[in-house]
């Protein structure tokens, strides 16, 4: 999906949740959601050795417009079981890492959607173990 479409399902739920959540709920659910893919970006820097924002777009652009030819696209740490663990845990201290992590889910839930409607839900990894496991295949590894 692309940010402007993350940005108006995002919208949408905490309009709806804006009734029954206080504002730094709200705020860090729109975080989790949203903020999630600061991996893309780390990703673009890593690979590319540079740092425009508008530059990233255009990368995965590309890649989005190859994904019929791709195996295996990679690994967003951020994306990831063991990410979402750890926030969840650091949620039984930090109450507001839940609503957090409710954005997270949110965010995931829209690109497995998304991914399933083009008909390649596999195409990344959901684990750093699957990567590990995965890696080997051809396409655009993240790690």
């Amino acid at each position: 999906m692309t940010l402007k479409q993350h940005l108006l399902a995002t919208g949408a739920v905490v309009a709806v949740m804006s009734p029954f959540a206080a504002f730094a709920e709200l705020s860090s659910f729109t975080a989790g959601s949203i903020l999630i893919d600061v991996d893309h970006y780390l990703f673009y820097i890593l690979r590319s050795g540079r740092y425009d924002v508008a530059g990233m777009f255009r990368y995965f652009r590309g890649v989005d417009s190859n994904l019929a030819n791709i195996p295996y696209l990679g690994v967003c740490i951020f994306h990831t079981v063991e990410f979402f663990l750890l926030v969840a845990v650091a949620g039984f201290f930090f109450p507001l890492f839940k609503p957090l992590l409710y954005g997270l889910l949110f965010h995931m839930l829209l690109d497995i959607a998304d991914l399933v409607r083009l008909k390649c839900p596999f195409i990344r990894a959901y684990s750093l173990v699957e990567h590990l496991i995965r890696r080997k295949a051809g396409g655009y590894p993240f790690f």
